[in-house]
């Protein structure tokens, strides 16, 4: 029989100032007698730390600390969420395709942060919102795609293909890669890789309004291992190459790099919490 689920699930957002490692995960209904909340759930937090670009296109990278965070009822299976999923609602799964919200958050880029920044001004914090599908072709291989817009810092459109080789060595082990292609439309890239007539002349670099198009192709890769029932370790590193007219603007060509990297290691605690 087709059976039908609703599961939330918050992944991290890499290739952005702010990465975020956190996720819920929903089993199966509660019947409408019941309430929501009368479940025992599973909880994790934990602390990793992450060496990021200072900023999108960055050439220097600094050391961030966050925050691991994870909850899902106690009787569900955990969901493979690989390490650049956004914040995932799951409205439909049939079978091996799941449908849902996807949400993520940007961080504000300051132009104090950086001194490739001066004379480009502020760009504010941004949630992007939209819809993600992926579908488990086989037992190991997972493809998905989200497509977000933005809201707040800018208000471009984004799109985020990927495709996750998933191996479980044994019980303990969890080891995933693949490559993954981002798009995002002019709104976006003329609000982070743009340079206006008013930037050119505070800043140096020539006025620049870069088009749609393919932002970056990549890889990623992560592993995860329980010591024990209860700690787990998570580590993850990844590699973009921006493309297109991002790739061409002068905060890239003439301060930063199109050669992106990031990196992650952190540790976990998972523990049982009753609403009983």
């Amino acid at each position: 029989m087709t059976s039908i689920k609703r599961s939330i699930s918050f992944g991290s957002t890499l290739a952005a100032p702010a990465i975020v490692v956190c996720a819920v995960a929903l089993g199966a209904p509660v019947a409408k007698s019941e309430s929501f909340f009368a479940d025992d759930w599973r909880m994790t937090i934990g602390a990793q730390g992450l060496v990021v670009p200072q900023f999108e296109g960055s050439s220097t990278y600094r050391i961030r600390p966050m925050p691991i965070f994870s909850i899902r009822r106690a009787n569900s299976l955990s969901r493979f969420k690989a390490p650049d999923d956004g914040l995932r609602l799951g409205l439909l799964e049939v079978e091996n395709v799941r449908i849902g919200a996807v949400g993520k958050y940007r961080a504000r880029r300051a132009e104090k942060d950086s001194i490739d920044l001066r004379g480009l001004g502020n760009v504010g914090h941004a949630v992007e919102l939209g819809a993600f599908a992926e579908i488990w072709a086989t037992q190991n291989f997972r493809l998905s795609a989200e497509l977000r817009h933005g809201l707040g810092g800018h208000t471009g459109i984004l799109a985020d293909l990927g495709a996750d080789f998933v191996m479980r060595p044994d019980a303990q082990l969890t080891i995933s890669a693949g490559p993954r292609l981002a798009w995002s439309n002019a709104e976006y890239n003329r609000t982070y890789f743009g340079v206006t007539v008013g930037q050119a002349a505070a800043s140096g670099l020539p006025a620049y309004a870069p088009e749609a198009g393919v932002r970056s192709l990549g890889f990623v890769g992560s592993a995860a291992y329980a010591m024990t029932p209860d700690w787990s370790l998570q580590a993850f590193a990844r590699y973009d190459r921006l493309m297109g007219d991002v790739r061409d603007a002068p905060l890239v060509r003439q301060r930063g790099s199109a050669n992106q990297f990031a990196a992650g290691f952190g540790l976990s605690y998972s523990f049982n919490l009753s609403t009983r």
